[in-house]
């Protein structure tokens, strides 16, 4: 009778042993909006390198929304040879990221949503996301505080080969007018504001507002090439509740990296 019961015993500690694997080894996890490997890997208490190698990843920044990623065991350990974390070549050029307005400066201010806020959430996206692709950023604010426009032109000419990047919402009395558009100084300046403006309107879906000279005062004290970036209207309804979610935020900061990006390769 003991003998039953302890093969009986080891049956369903071995049954138990064989379903936690196959749970763990056939977990599966559908990226969602905003998610990286670091956050799913953290999830799924996995080693970040562990969660790449098991589903054939090399660069962090390919990962896509909709993608099915494989959720490795956690004891799992894989070859040295695949575990070493990716390191984008660095890039010579340096981007300053201005999030506009900040602290007192509110900027615009429509149906709850402050623009100087938008401003921060989508200038911190690219910041981690020109970093992850190698490019060195400088940050003109990453909290809700003021910098003068002469502040943030002193910033960034301390810098050579560079380019400097003003994130903003728009607003106006007339609520009907929405779109995005992008404003520059100089030469180079039109090349990046184009590049920009074009990768904001694909991947937006939003109006062509265009890129137009302006002679704004971050722009003109600014002594490399400078862009202000105007990501959507929150004095319009409709594109103030697509302006204020992630998802946009998100694809906003895309289109401005991919911009710089193409900007780089020309110049």
């Amino acid at each position: 009778m003991m003998r039953v019961f302890q093969h009986q015993s080891l049956v369903a500690s071995l049954v138990a042993f064989v379903f936690a694997c196959g749970l763990s080894m056939g977990a599966t996890h559908q990226v969602k909006d905003s998610e990286t490997f670091y956050s799913i890997s953290r999830m799924y208490s996995v080693s970040v390198n562990n969660l790449m190698s098991s589903n054939g990843f090399k660069d962090p920044t390919t990962l896509k929304v909709g993608q099915k990623l494989t959720i490795p065991p956690k004891g799992l350990k894989v070859p040295s040879k695949v575990t070493r974390t990716y390191r984008p070549a660095p890039k010579s050029l340096r981007v300053i990221v201005d999030a506009g307005h900040g602290g007192r400066d509110r900027g615009a201010s429509w149906g709850g949503v402050r623009e100087s806020d938008l401003n921060l959430r989508v200038a911190r996206r690219v910041e981690v996301s020109l970093k992850a692709k190698g490019y060195p950023v400088t940050m003109i604010r990453r909290s809700d505080v003021f910098v003068s426009l002469t502040g943030r032109a002193k910033i960034a000419n301390k810098y050579r080969n560079a380019i400097y990047v003003s994130i903003h919402f728009n607003a106006t009395e007339n609520t009907g007018v929405r779109g995005a558009e992008t404003f520059y100084v100089g030469k180079k300046g039109s090349y990046l504001a184009k590049s920009i403006q074009n990768e904001l309107v694909s991947n937006l879906k939003v109006r062509n507002r265009g890129y137009q000279y302006r002679r704004y005062s971050v722009l003109r004290y600014t002594a490399c090439p400078a862009v202000l970036v105007e990501c959507g209207f929150i004095s319009n309804s409709y594109e103030r509740s697509r302006c204020k979610t992630s998802s946009y935020q998100a694809a906003a900061a895309k289109s401005i990296v991919a911009g710089i990006e193409r900007y780089d390769r020309a110049y």
